[in-house]
């Protein structure tokens, strides 16, 4: 019975043992799934953990390009604000003194920069000047000046040019560096569209602040409205000094002139009074010889043979001619000088027409011309002296009959405009050539032409005409075609 117990317990306790054992397996593999489980979990956490850190590695890259980008922006706005007031003050002045006045350290520091130079090339000598100089004292401007003759730096730098010390420079850029004290610079040309005017040098002092691409562009920009602004400053001072000079020569010319006009007013005076001098002198003798011509012709002496006679008539005939000479010459002269004055009086040009027409009458006679007047009677009446306006018509209609064949044409025709009448006396001649038109109211003036050669002159019933229509206030001219015939006109002012 002892001995049933004990193997009924023996069995129960391997019964439990084994059941311990199986549920102790269980147990384990339930915790080692349970910590594969979280394992993989972990694994799961710790990968997008790392994503989020690599996106916020990104997210912090991105905003701190964007912050540079923005602070980029910023500047170049800032710049370009600076050069468009820059643009404005060169726009407003010529002055190249005034206009580098306005590239101060305050315009420099707005550009983003701590120290600048402008470099200018003396046309003449070839030397550099500094116009403007930012934070350098006059010591270390002859230090740069020697510098940059020695190494002909104006020469080399022909596009614009960006260093800095964390590059690997040597040499003279080291040398340039180091005068001037800077940890980045900007080297940009200052090209007009004739030369090379000089170069722009700028640059920042502290290592971590560096000069940009962006920077280069607005220096170009700036260098290309400096050389504009030399370029007007230097057109505007020629331009000054070209005016200046005309000025000058203007004054000195219109001297000249006023000089020469004085002299030819004097040579003028001499003439007239030469001129009335001896057509004075003249007079006395011509009225002798016409005097004693006149007796002998009549007989008073005894009787005069037929071939004396005739001499005698020829010269009576040609004293008459130099007397004409003489009182033409003496009009004209005493009408230059104002010693003659018209005796203005309210007219029609009609009466002193009728009587010139009726003293040509035999001569249109006998040239069988016709003669048409149109207009005449219906003029205003002008203001004008009579013997002298009859004078006028006797010129102008002679030179017609003189100059129209037989059996030609000669039209007198008048019309009134605003403040003035106006005569035109057109014949059917031979002409008058264009070249000589200026030349026909010049005195002792004859065209050359088949007429002239046959019927003698003395060159001065035009001039004669002419001195008394502008003494009158009117005016006088003439148009004419060779073999169309000529039209002579006047004017003279209504009463």
């Amino acid at each position: 019975m002892f001995d049933l117990n004990i193997g009924v317990m023996s069995v129960i306790a391997s019964i439990t043992i084994v059941s311990a054992f199986i549920y102790l397996v269980i147990l384990t593999e339930r915790q080692r799934r349970s910590r594969q489980s979280l394992q993989r979990s972990l694994d799961k956490l710790k990968k997008a953990y790392d994503e989020l850190d690599e996106q916020a590695k990104i997210i912090v890259k991105k905003d701190l390009e964007l912050n540079k980008t923005q602070e980029e922006l910023d500047k170049k706005l800032n710049s370009l604000y600076t050069l468009h007031k820059l643009t404005k003050a060169i726009s407003s002045t010529f002055d190249t003194e005034k206009l580098f006045s306005q590239i101060n350290k305050s315009f420099i520091s707005e550009l983003g920069f701590d120290k600048g130079l402008i470099v200018l090339i003396d046309k003449g000598t070839k030397e550099p000047s500094f116009p403007v100089a930012v934070g350098y004292p006059a010591e270390k401007q002859e230090e740069i000046k020697k510098f940059l003759i020695r190494e002909s730096v104006l020469d080399k730098v022909n596009q614009p040019l960006l260093l800095d010390t964390s590059l690997s420079l040597g040499g003279a850029k080291e040398e340039l560096f180091r005068l001037l004290d800077l940890s980045s610079l900007c080297l940009v040309p200052i090209i007009s569209q004739e030369a090379k005017l000089g170069l722009l040098m700028v640059g920042t002092e502290l290592p971590y602040v560096r000069a940009t691409e962006g920077d280069l562009e607005i220096l170009s920009i700036l260098a290309g409205q400096i050389a504009a602004g030399a370029e007007n400053a230097k057109l505007y001072e020629e331009l000054w000094l070209s005016h200046q000079h005309l000025e000058q020569r203007v004054t000195q010319r219109t001297q000249e002139l006023a000089s020469a006009n004085e002299k030819l007013k004097k040579i003028d005076k001499l003439k007239s009074e030469f001129v009335s001098a001896v057509s004075h002198e003249l007079r006395t003798p011509l009225t002798s010889i016409k005097g004693y011509a006149a007796i002998l012709m009549a007989g008073k002496l005894g009787a005069v043979p037929h071939p004396v006679k005739e001499r005698l008539n020829k010269i009576n005939k040609h004293s008459d001619s130099l007397t004409k000479l003489v009182n033409d010459l003496l009009d004209i002269s005493r009408i230059e000088s104002g010693k003659v004055g018209m005796r203005l009086q309210k007219l029609h040009l009609k009466d002193a027409l009728d009587e010139v027409l009726d003293i040509m009458a035999p001569q249109i006679k006998d040239k069988k011309i016709q003669l048409s007047v149109e207009g005449i009677d219906k003029l205003p009446a002008c203001m004008g002296d009579k013997v002298q306006l009859t004078r006028v018509l006797t010129n102008l209609l002679g030179n017609a009959i003189k100059f129209t064949p037989e059996e030609g044409k000669i039209s007198i025709k008048a019309k009134s405009n605003k403040d003035f009448l106006q005569i035109d006396i057109r014949d059917s001649g031979i002409g008058i050539a264009e070249k000589n038109l200026a030349n026909i109211f010049e005195e002792f003036y004859r065209e050359d032409n088949a007429v002239n050669q046959q019927v003698k002159g003395t060159g001065l019933g035009l001039s004669l005409v002419k001195r008394i229509i502008e003494a009158h206030k009117g005016k006088i001219w003439a148009s004419s075609k060779p073999g169309k015939g000529a039209i002579f006109s006047f004017t003279l002012p209504k009463a």
